[in-house]
């Protein structure tokens, strides 16, 4: 009797038990995101992957990558991309310690490097938004803070560039990559012209990270009896004689460092750049400087000439009269007119 006791309760304990067996709630993945999804050689991308167990397991997060080197920090980790161009996957995969799992992989494009750079209105140095670039046949707009860029292989050459936005003149330039140029990136940074009001005359001047301070100079015909020095600490008026104002000072480099014309006067206008820091040459700075006429934009662009030493950039004189423009792009060691 006892024996049949026994059986019955071991029995009963048993369905007890195996009736009341927990079922493994499953790992869900809900998002994998990825800092960028264009990266260049070196670049590190960072990866979150976020992911929920209904019976709030512990977690194990597995991290790998087709190339390149990925480090885990758990729900996130860091991959530096490889060296050679093309699309690379990297995946997560979620498990908890009783056999339940999920993943999911995103896909990285690694391009050989990149053209980059800011544009900003030329007589205040805001940044222009939603401005068109073309560097070659690509095409692409500047975001809210004036930004742009192209991803791209970075070769030795000239690149033709323009820009335009609605309400400034359009930009047509262009910019050279050296042949001993070793970085995966190349800064451009560019300067838009408001559109000029009838008989203003408008020089803007750009230039490459160094000389870091380049300064703008325009020397005028004699106005109500005497002339004018137009640069930093003379920055000019539009109202009053002169009639010309130094709109932008840069110190900083890439520029814009710009000068208008309000009003011309018979004689002579001088221009010229002075390099004020002492980092850098002239030659070596990329300058290049549009001048536009009037509200059809029309004038001329001048780049920095490779030859030549000094500290002043002596680039042309305007006829106050007719409007012409007399080219003379020199770097010399003495100030124009002096």
């Amino acid at each position: 009797m006892r024996f049949l006791n026994f059986f019955t309760c071991t029995i009963f304990i048993y369905f007890t038990l195996t009736s009341c067996e927990i079922t493994n709630q499953p790992v869900e993945l809900i998002s994998l995101t990825s800092s960028d999804s264009i990266a260049r050689s070196g670049d590190i991308i960072v990866f979150a992957c976020m992911a929920e167990d209904g019976d709030r397991d512990k977690l194990i997060y597995d991290w790998q990558s087709s190339s390149g080197t990925i480090t885990s920090y758990g729900d996130t980790a860091e991959w530096v991309a490889p060296n050679l161009s093309g699309y690379y996957h990297v995946s997560c995969k979620v498990l908890d310690d009783f056999g339940s799992s999920d993943a999911a992989s995103i896909s990285i494009r690694v391009v050989g490097g990149i053209i980059e750079g800011i544009i900003t209105n030329a007589v205040n140095g805001e940044q222009v938004h939603n401005a068109e670039v073309n560097i070659g046949e690509l095409t692409t707009l500047t975001d809210e803070s004036g930004y742009y860029s192209f991803y791209l292989s970075i070769q030795s050459g000239i690149y033709e560039v323009n820009a335009s936005a609605d309400s400034f003149c359009m930009y047509e330039g262009n910019f050279e990559i050296s042949e001993n140029y070793n970085s995966n990136s190349f800064i451009h940074n560019l300067s838009l012209s408001p559109i000029p009001d009838s008989g203003e005359t408008r020089l803007v001047l750009n230039w490459g990270a160094e000389p870091y301070d380049l300064d703008s100079h325009l020397l005028t015909p004699e106005i109500d009896g005497e002339t004018y020095h137009i640069y930093y600490a003379n920055r000019g008026s539009s109202d009053s004689a002169p009639y010309v104002t130094l709109d932008v000072d840069d110190t900083n480099g890439y520029g814009p460092e710009t000068i208008t014309i309000k009003q011309s006067f018979n004689g002579v206008y001088s221009y010229y750049i002075y390099q004020y820091s002492s980092t850098g040459t002239l030659k070596d700075s990329r300058g290049i400087i549009q001048i536009y006429d009037g509200p059809d934009c029309d004038g001329v662009t001048i780049q920095v000439p490779s030859m030549g030493e000094g500290r002043y950039w002596y680039v042309c004189d305007v006829n106050g009269e007719t409007g012409e423009i007399d080219v003379i792009n020199e770097i010399q060691n003495s100030e124009p007119g002096i």
